[in-house]
Order: structure tokens, then C-alpha cells, then sequence
């Protein structure tokens, strides 16, 4: 039996319709194509307020050139149709664009001082004004061409309608501003100068001062500030009025002459030694008239110097390990000694003292003050508001020291106090044999001294009553033994034994025969005076 020919007879329909439906597409394509191909117009309004058609084209020729619209004004000056160049073009005759002169003068005190007009760098924003002027409606809100082209070309026949101008402006460098009023300014200010003693006289006892001076202040300040208003508005040619007053000195040449005089003397005997005393006095001459100024400081090996024959310094005892040796500018401490009394007297501030090996005997215990080059010094510092000087001489067994300055506060006077806190005694003599010397020779080296703990006070006073007792300085003088040196050689050269305890030399004598012994005591010489 023959199947049936329906299926073949569905399968030609099938391919029937697909060939349609692509004819159909194929139309429908090329219809859009046709329209999208098609110019396209928008409705705008023109500059006499009818509305038109125009094209992206025509609106492109239009807003997108290289040249002002119509509208834009600089300064005033119409850029209707011009290039940016030509727009720069019209500015370039007129300096005053670009760079204005400057004439500002100051005034001070009735003085004109110009102002270098150089140095005064002024510039103008002509070529940001002119991108800023030539950007006006170049670019739009809307994001669609079409769109954006309409509504910058409303504004471009509303521009036409009110123009738009546009002022260039001017801007200074602050800086050279600054520098310029500095240079006239800075010179013309003037400090004051105080009234100041420069010597002193030790044979009128004054001070010899130099007169005061008034100063000048300017305001510099407030004159660069008027600078800068004036350019800022435009003001290129002004006369600024520069405020200046006078500044009065703080201390007259009165007023240091009534206050300064003598503040404190300090007066200690000395010995009979001509060396000693010689070279007290030599000490004496180059202290003698020194001005120090406030704050300044005083170190006395520094100013003295090295003690030596070349500066006339001879040998005297000074103290060296607890006992005297000669050496050159013996007994100059007290001379440092009487200097630290009146130092302390006058209120000024001790930096550097220290005490001798023992207590010195022209001042109280604990209030000496030892110098050696190289080893313990003396220093203070004027720390006072005035100047103060130093009168030192010696006379008939006597070192004087004086300081001249202000007086010390509150009209006081201050004494120096020497307080003994405890007193220990030395050890055992110490023997020393001598093979140079003879037996029962013996000779004291060294005294004995007692360990002494002391305090230094300054002792303040008004109107003669006691106020306040203030601890300066503190001292402990070592404990020093007696020294003696023992002779142990024989009238044969022979060299005898010493017991280090006693000093009792032995002296052996042939068999048969009692022996003989020496005691260390059976001859001394006189004990050295202490310093």
C-alpha cells in the first residue's frame, strides 16, 4: 500500500512563509534606513524673536568657530568675530594691561620715601580673561548633540541681546611688596640706647657714662597693609602715610649717676713678707677700675692670668698640701679672699669658690677662698640690672676691695659670718728620715691643723636690725699632721735607722757598751705661720 504526500505538502508551506517574513524584514530595514538617512531640522527662534528650522549642520557652522561671539566684550572693547590672537593683539598697546607703573611713596614724619617700582611686580590675568571670554557657551548641560546644540544657540542670540563683558584684574606679588617697604622701612627704625657706664675712675671713684639716645619706631606693618589696599583698588599713584613714634631710652645718664655708688669695702691686714704684699698689690693693679656689665662675669685666672716673674710676681709662701712652699705670686689669696667678701657683700651671685687647705687667718673660718693656675678658681657673675666696677688697692699692711654699683635691695647692707659646726684633731706626728742632715738634726715640715667643718652666711640688715641669714657657702678643712723631718746620718756617713713612730734614731755602739739613741725632739726649728 503507497504512503500518503501530506508531510512533503506542509514542509513547502513552511518554506514559503520563512521566505516572506524575510522579504518583509528586508523592506522594513530598508524603510528605516530611508528615514534615518533623511535631514533632520530643530526649532529654534532667531535674533528677531521668529521661530526656525535648522539643522545639527547649520547650528555646528554657527556655534563652533574659532572666533568671539558676537556679544563678548573685554574692557569694554567688543571681540565680536576675533581669534583669540587678535584679541591679545588689541591689548598689547596698552602697558597699563600688563604691567601698570607703579609711583606709591611713603610717608614718614613729612619724608617722602618712593617706593622702588621695580621691585614691585604687578601682572595682570588678560590671557585667562581672554580663554575665559572666548569659552562662553562653547559647552552645554545636555548630554544629546542635538540638544545641546539648541540650547547653546539660545544663549548665543541672548548674548546678542545683552552682552556679556568681561575685566581683566591685577595681582601683585605680595612678597616683593613685603621686601620692597622692608629696604625703606627697616633703616629708618632706630632703638633706643640706654645711658651706660663704660669706665670707672679710681681717682674720682665714678663711673665714667655715655649719654642715652631716643629710638624710632616705624610701622612697617601697617604700611605694607596700605601698600596692598592701594593696589588692590587700583590706586597705582598714592602717597601712604607711614605711622612712626619715638621710643624714650630706659636709662639716662641722670638717672645712673644718682644711682650708682659705693655698695661694699672689704679691708684685711696682711703679713710683713715685702714678696708677699708686693705681689698682693700687683693683683690689686689689674682688678682695679673693671666695669662689668649686667650679666657679665668675672673669672679671676682667666683675667689675672699666670703668675709669673715675667709680670713682676715673687716668690712668697703659698699653701701647697697643707704646709707653705715658696712659689711665684705667694699670698695673692688674699687679695682673691678680700675680692669674694665684697662680692658677697654687694649682693652679687658667686659661681666658683672654694676654701684653702686650712683657715685663712685674716678673715673668719670658712669664709677664705683659695686660686691656684690650673686648679681651684674664683667666679662671679653681675646679676644686677646695672653695671658694677672694682676698686682694688693695697696700703700700709691693708688690701682693700670695694664694689661700686646699685645698691642692694631694698636698702639693705649684708655682713659675712664664719660658723665653726665641728672641730676633729689631727692624727700622730709623721717622721720623715733625712739622710742629709745629721743625726739630731731635726726640722718641722709641717704644722698640725684640726679637721674644721664650717658655714659662710650672709647676714642681711635695715636700718642696722637683722632681716635674714642666708647660708652662702660651706667649707671642711682636712686634718693635716705635724711634719718633721728627722737627721739620720752620722759625723762617719753611716746612715742610721729611724722608728717611723717616734722618730727616736738608733745609733749602735761596740759590745760592752750601752747603746745611745736620739729622740726625734732634741732639736726643731720654728713652725712655719699659716698663710
Amino acid at each position: 500500500m503507497k504512503k500518503s504526500q501530506k508531510p512533503k505538502t506542509n514542509t513547502r508551506k513552511a518554506i514559503i512563509i520563512v521566505i516572506i517574513a524575510l522579504i518583509v524584514l528586508a523592506a522594513s530595514g530598508a524603510a528605516i534606513y530611508l528615514l534615518n538617512s533623511a535631514e533632520k531640522t530643530y526649532k529654534v527662534t532667531d535674533l528677531s524673536g521668529q521661530e526656525k528650522k535648522m539643522t545639527i549642520e547649520e547650528l555646528q557652522s554657527i556655534l563652533d568657530v574659532q572666533t568671539f561671539y558676537p556679544g563678548i566684550t573685554i574692557n569694554g572693547v567688543d571681540m565680536s568675530g576675533k581669534t583669540k590672537a587678535e584679541a591679545t593683539g588689541v591689548f598689547a598697546g596698552e602697558p597699563a594691561l600688563d604691567a601698570p607703573e607703579v609711583g606709591i611713596t611713603l610717608d614718614v614724619e613729612g619724608m617722602s620715601y618712593p617706593l622702588d617700582s621695580s621691585a614691585v611686580k604687578i601682572s595682570s590675568n588678560l590671557q585667562a580673561v581672554i580663554e575665559e571670554a572666548f569659552n562662553y557657551d562653547r559647552t552645554s548641560t545636555k548630554t544629546v548633540e542635538a540638544e545641546a546644540l539648541v540650547e547653546r544657540y539660545a544663549a548665543y542670540i541672548e548674548l546678542q541681546k545683552t552682552t556679556k563683558n568681561y575685566v581683566t584684574e591685577y595681582t601683585a606679588d605680595t612678597t616683593a611688596i613685603d621686601t620692597a617697604v622692608h629696604a625703606i622701612l627697616d633703616p629708618l627704625q632706630q632703638a633706643a640706647s640706654d645711658a651706660k657706664a663704660t669706665a670707672f675712675d679710681v681717682e674720682s671713684l665714678s663711673f665714667a657714662i655715655s649719654d642715652s639716645t631716643a629710638g624710632r619706631t616705624v610701622d612697617v606693618d601697617g604700611a605694607i597693609a596700605g601698600v596692598k589696599a592701594a593696589i588692590d583698588a587700583g590706586e597705582y599713584t598714592k602717597t601712604i602715610s607711614v605711622n612712626a613714634s619715638v621710643v624714650e631710652p630706659t636709662v639716662t645718664k641722670d638717672q645712673l649717676v644718682d644711682l650708682l655708688g659705693l655698695v661694699s669695702t672689704t679691708a684685711t691686714k696682711t703679713t710683713e713678707v715685702a714678696n708677699r704684699n708686693a705681689n698682693i698689690n700687683l693683683v690689686c693693679e689689674t682688678i682695679d677700675g673693671l666695669v662689668l656689665q649686667p650679666g657679665d662675669s668675672f673669672n679671676f685666672n682667666d683675667f689675672v692670668g699666670k703668675r709669673t716673674a715675667e709680670k713682676g710676681y715673687k716668690e712668697a709662701g703659698g699653701i701647697f698640701d697643707g704646709a707653705l712652699r715658696q712659689e711665684l705670686g705667694g699670698g695673692i689669696c688674699q687679695a682673691n679672699g678680700t675680692l669674694f667678701h665684697s662680692v658677697m657683700k654687694a649682693d652679687l651671685q658667686v659661681d666658683e669658690r672654694h676654701p684653702h687647705s686650712w683657715p685663712s687667718s685674716y678673715v673668719d673660718i670658712g669664709t677664705d677662698a683659695t686660686v691656684t693656675w690650673d686648679g681651684p678658681n674664683f667666679q662671679f657673675t653681675n646679676n644686677t640690672a646695672y653695671p658694677i666696677a672694682i676698686h682694688a688697692y693695697y696700703a700700709d699692711r691693708f688690701v682693700t676691695v670695694q664694689i661700686y654699683g646699685r645698691p642692694v635691695e631694698d636698702g639693705m647692707t649684708i655682713e659675712i659670718e664664719g660658723d665653726v659646726l665641728s672641730t676633729t684633731p689631727p692624727g700622730p706626728v709623721e717622721y720623715v728620715a733625712d739622710p742629709l742632715a745629721p743625726v739630731g738634726k731635726n726640722t718641722s715640715v709641717r704644722s698640725a691643723h684640726n679637721a674644721i667643718m664650717a658655714s659662710c652666711y650672709k647676714i642681711y640688715y635695715k636700718d642696722g636690725v637683722e632681716v635674714k641669714r642666708v647660708l652662702e657657702c660651706s667649707s671642711t678643712y682636712r686634718a693635716i699632721t705635724e711634719k718633721i723631718s728627722v737627721g739620720v746620718l752620722g759625723t762617719d756617713g753611716t746612715i742610721y735607722a729611724m722608728d717611723p713612730l717616734t722618730g727616736v734614731v738608733a745609733i749602735p755602739t761596740p759590745t760592752g757598751v750601752p747603746g745611745v739613741t736620739v729622740p726625734a725632739a732634741s732639736e726643731t726649728t720654728a713652725a712655719i705661720p699659716s698663710a
